[in-house]
């Protein structure tokens, strides 16, 4: 077993840096994909306990000796993983993948080591527990010795149990912890496989890679969703360093059992020192509930890791850094075309619909519908701006954006744009921050006096 002790000069610094959240590529990534939680493990000391970034979660308490034992908090944080994971595909099948710098995290990041003998507790399994659900993380491997939790939520109901599992084999994800796998209808986890190629040419089966220290951190997302158990269980996904292992996901052979009720990383049991208590290390924990990770997001998180490059803001759906016309029309289109894509879903409720237009424009551009120019607030020269666009009930179909007064989403420009532009309150109020709004029934009698007006010139 490897064990992560910091040295008294190690120590001292990461006290030093305790104040300062880690704040790189990969966090900013996390967060503009609005996880439910997100415990970053920064912690350097155990008396403030574990916090969730996202402030919606109970802050978790650490389980173990932190003082004279083995469990360590602010252990310097990942710093590289395997490409593709522990091997890469050759005519020996005796390569490593090279290993990958992880830049994305800051300098100063820490993370948190059970080393067998610790772990953390966050809370009631039912505020963990969903039957849509995707977690991300950093694991450094180590020994299994009977089955090391990575995550658990350690609820026994299948229609929302999840878990991460290090074991003797591997990595496995369980959604039906009660239930050993005899077959493929009764199975309720799966454990990770060499692909075909890979089992024939190493003659082994199961990809062991996380049971080592020495193969680095390993970035790991792992979802399901379902309405049933089976369904559940069939549609575990996972991605290992940004490879999607799905397809080497296959039915083991046992049941990997809850204990407690409380949701864990590190550890499943009460006792600390529990063989499931995990071995070696993790980081940067973020937990969907109602909500599966899309393929392009998953990599996401993989290439944030290994990349020091500025992401997107949420709402930035054209990657220019900026948050302009264009997204909210491309938001627009996406609600128009009602495949409800998670990139578009702003406020996590698994649809795209005219609320996550509003939280674009209210919350993430702080404006008003009918700001056309997007300078911050709805007045009068909007409307110069949108009749010089000349496409006001123009009876060319939908030729219409934000900037030429499609306000409502449409793609058209017409009376209902105005509607909805001042039933939303924001006509010559000034900046959203500082401005207080009119009475809606005020500017509905405001914008039918100004579609007279405008019926009466044309």
């Amino acid at each position: 077993m490897k064990r992560f002790f910091l040295s008294s000069a190690m120590f001292v610094c990461c006290v030093a840096l305790a104040s300062t959240s880690s704040a790189g590529t990969y966090n900013d990534r996390v967060i503009s994909l609005n996880p439910t939680y997100y415990y970053q493990l920064n912690e350097t000391d155990t008396s403030t306990g574990v916090i969730d970034t996202m402030g919606n979660g109970p802050v978790g308490s650490y389980n173990g000796d932190y003082e004279d034992g083995v469990p360590e908090v602010g252990i310097p944080g990942p710093d590289f993983l395997i490409e593709g994971g522990r091997w890469t595909v050759s005519e020996e099948w005796d390569d490593l993948g090279d290993e990958i710098d992880i830049i994305g995290l800051d300098s100063d990041n820490v993370a948190h080591a059970s080393n067998n003998e610790g772990h953390i507790t966050l809370g009631d399994g039912e505020v963990f527990a969903s039957s849509s659900i995707s977690v991300a993380m950093f694991a450094l491997g180590g020994k299994a010795q009977g089955g090391d939790r990575l995550f658990t939520n350690n609820v026994e109901d299948p229609l929302t149990s999840f878990q991460i599992v290090v074991g003797n084999d591997g990595i496995v994800v369980s959604t039906n912890p009660t239930v050993e796998c005899f077959d493929e209808v009764e199975c309720g986890h799966r454990s990770l496989f060499f692909p075909d190629e890979g089992l024939e040419l190493t003659n082994q089966g199961a990809d062991r890679g996380l049971n080592g220290a020495e193969n680095g951190w390993w970035h790991i997302v792992a979802t399901t969703e379902g309405d049933t158990a089976l369904d559940r269980t069939e549609n575990i996904r996972l991605w290992l360093n940004g490879v999607d292992r799905t397809e080497d996901m296959l039915p083991g052979t046992v049941g990997w059992g809850i204990n407690t009720g409380l949701a864990k990383i590190g550890g499943r049991r009460a006792d600390a020192a529990d063989t499931t208590t995990h071995s070696g290390a993790q980081d940067e924990v973020s937990i969907w509930l109602d909500r599966v990770l899309s393929d392009e997001e998953a990599l996401s998180l993989y290439e944030a890791a290994i990349s020091d490059e500025p992401i997107g803001a949420p709402g930035d759906f054209d990657g220019d850094g900026q948050l302009t016309a264009l997204d909210i029309d491309l938001l627009s289109d996406a609600v128009l075309a009602a495949d409800n894509k998670s990139q578009f879903d702003l406020n996590s409720d698994s649809l795209v619909n005219q609320s996550d237009r509003e939280v674009w424009v209210d919350d993430l551009k702080s404006t008003y519908f009918g700001d056309s120019n997007l300078d911050g607030e709805f007045n009068s020269t909007d409307f110069v701006a949108v009749f010089t666009e000349g496409k006001y009930e123009d009876g060319v179909a939908a030729n219409a954006g934000w900037a030429s007064g499609d306000w409502n989403g449409d793609k058209e420009f017409d009376s209902s744009d105005f509607v909805a532009a001042f039933v939303a309150g924001g006509y010559e109020i000034g900046p959203r921050q500082v401005a207080a709004v009119p009475e809606p029934s005020a500017l509905v009698l405001f914008a039918i006096g100004l579609l007279a007006c405008l019926a009466r010139r044309r």
